[in-house]
């Protein structure tokens, strides 16, 4: 790996990974493709892997790599997408917990009246 020389703020020399400022992006078209595949198909086999690297021209572990950030950003989302589903749910029983409390104190109140 090629390393480049650089330093803090408080003059210590550090080691820094070149590949790391020399990330290629993949372009819109790119990311389309992937992300359609994805509809489909949320985990890759390692032969769609290669075919995919293959048609899209980047290594099969960029392929893989994209896939693996997807489904945590996926599953973030598809929690957060329960999470306020539940939320709405909670909200939605404690008002119908409420309303039945107000009608079972009117029924109260007309039971004592005809006693």
């Amino acid at each position: 790996m090629d390393y480049q020389q650089g330093e803090n703020q408080e003059g210590i020399v550090l080691g820094q990974n070149m590949s790391q400022n020399n990330k290629k992006r993949l372009s819109d078209e790119q990311v389309r493709v992937l992300e359609r595949n994805f509809c489909y198909e949320k985990k890759l086999e390692s032969e769609h892997k290669h075919q995919l690297a293959n048609q899209l021209g980047i290594p099969a572990r960029q392929v893989a790599v994209w896939y693996q950030n997807k489904r945590a950003r996926w599953r973030t989302q598809s929690l957060e997408v329960d999470c306020t589903t539940l939320q709405y749910r909670l909200d939605a029983a404690l008002a119908e917990k409420k309303q039945l409390e107000k009608e079972l104190l009117v029924l109260r109140g007309r039971l004592l009246l005809s006693i």
